[in-house]
This record gives C-alpha cells, structure tokens and sequence, in this order.
C-alpha cells in the first residue's frame, strides 16, 4: 500500500431518503441507528480513523434545524458535557474530536455532483475523499483503505464484489486490470436483475465491482464534474458522470470485502443484520 497523507473529507447528506419515505421525512436517514449510534457518527468516525483533519457535512436544507443540534453534540467536549449533566462517569474522549466538522446546506439544482462540488469550495485543499453519510461501514476502515490503496493523486473509488442480488441497488463497474486495485473500464448504473447476469456473462463476475459510496476525487475530476453540471439541465448522476470521465482519465478501483450499509433501504432490519455479520472492531 501507499503511504499518502490524511485528506479532508466530504459527507455527502444531501438527499431526502425517498426510498424510505414512510420516516424520511421526519429524520435524515443518515441519523438511522446502526449498533445504537446514528449512522452520521460512524461516518465521522470512519473520516478522523483515516487520519483526516477536516470534514464537511453537505446536508439538504430541509433538515438545517436537526444540523443545529447536531453540530452542537458532535462538538468537541459535547460527549463529557452530557455525561456530567447525565451525572455519568465520563469516559474516554470519542475520535471524532480530533476531527474538525463543518456543516453547510447544499446549494444548487443537483444531488451528489452538487454535494461534492459544494464540499469541495467549503475545503478549497487539494485532493479529497467524498462519503456518502448513507452508506455505513461498520468497522470505520473503508476510507483509510481506499487513501491507502490508490495511486497518488488519482480520483479512486472504492467497491465491493460483484453480487447479482445487490446490483439493482449499486453502481456495477466493469473493471480492467487484476488484483486489488483496478482501473475503471465502464459502469452501468443500477441494472436490472437479467441486466447483471448479462454483464456477469459477457465479463466475468470476477471483473465487476460493485460501488460502495466512497471515492477520492482531484482538482481535475472536481473541474470535470463542474463542467458537466453546467452542460446539461438535468440532474447529473455522479456515478455516470464518473464513468465518463473514466474514458479519458484513470479512475482506480479498490476492492473492498467488508460490508457496507446502505441506511436508505425500506427494510428496517437490514443494517443490524449486517452488523452482526461483521467482525467486532475492538
């Protein structure tokens, strides 16, 4: 692996769970419970585990007075504040202290292109890692390994194995290459089951990926993503604006095993079923 500086990161929560409407509405899904703790925490736990100085939380505007709040919990000394008010005993300072957390709404007509565009503007650094605040990893290692793994200074992506049962819910990346870091060679977004088996048969399973909401993008893949928020009228999917710039650039893909938890699915046992299949971090 490469040893590579810390990056700042950026916390995409600039959606509104419409695929969990029946709650959404009234919590971010990002605040979905995972082992007892909002997803949102283990997401910033995951950013100060990489080593990562700053964070930025791009949150949707709908949701601006629970940032209020939680801007204010997740503050440094928040944790011994409640514990003493609690009249708990006050334990170990939590690693997301070491971490500094800004949080701004999202601003503009698109969704994930938007949110990395807005975190980036708010960082103004060089590189940078993105994290979808809906897709949780347990063991708060994804991003340490995706900064580990990728060449420096190429946008990266990190992903899991191919998985025909899950590709209807992922980006599936048709990769070049062998071992554990690939290059992108294409990716086709979200297909349908005949779809997956189809793209399974004509490369290989062993040959596809699947994304798992956490990239590392450039200055050059940051300009490429503006200009194509400004080319078209419709809202641009990052996924598929990523697999475009893959024709012309390099785009690395990281092979990761461990689960990741998408807290945006109907089903409400989900994310602790996956918890419970995952080793135990201490």
């Amino acid at each position: 692996m490469n040893a590579q500086p810390a990056t700042a990161v950026v916390i995409a929560a600039g959606g509104l769970g419409t695929r969990v409407a029946g709650w959404s509405p009234f919590l971010p899904k990002e605040f979905r419970p995972v082992g007892g703790r909002p997803g949102l925490l283990h997401v910033l736990e995951e950013s100060a585990a990489s080593g990562a100085p700053r964070a930025v939380v791009v949150h949707h505007p709908y949701y601006a007075p629970l940032i209020d709040w939680t801007s204010q919990v997740v503050a440094p000394g928040a944790l011994a504040r409640y514990q003493e008010l609690a009249q708990q005993p006050v334990g170990q300072r939590p690693s997301t202290e070491a971490l500094r957390v800004d949080f701004i709404a999202q601003h503009g007509p698109y969704a994930d292109v938007t949110s990395a565009l807005n975190g980036a503007e708010h960082l103004r650094t060089g590189d940078i890692c993105m994290a979808f605040a809906d897709n949780v990893d347990p063991s708060h290692t994804a991003l340490s390994q995706l900064v580990a793994a990728a060449s420096p200074g190429t946008a990266a992506v990190l992903a899991g194995l191919f998985d025909i049962d899950a590709a209807a819910s992922h980006g599936v990346i048709i990769c070049a290459g062998a071992g554990p870091v690939r290059t992108m060679a294409s990716l086709v977004e979200k297909p349908g089951r005949s779809h997956a088996a189809q793209l399974a048969a004509d490369h290989g399973p062993e040959n596809l990926r699947l994304l798992q909401g956490r990239l590392r993008l450039t200055p050059r893949l940051l300009r490429y993503l503006s200009h194509a928020a400004r080319r078209t009228a419709a809202e641009p999917k990052l996924s598929l604006a990523l697999a475009a710039y893959a024709r012309q650039h390099r785009v690395e893909v990281v092979t990761n095993t461990r689960p990741v938890i998408d807290l945006g699915t109907p089903d409400s046992a989900e994310a602790e079923a996956v918890l419970a299949r995952t080793p135990d971090r201490s």
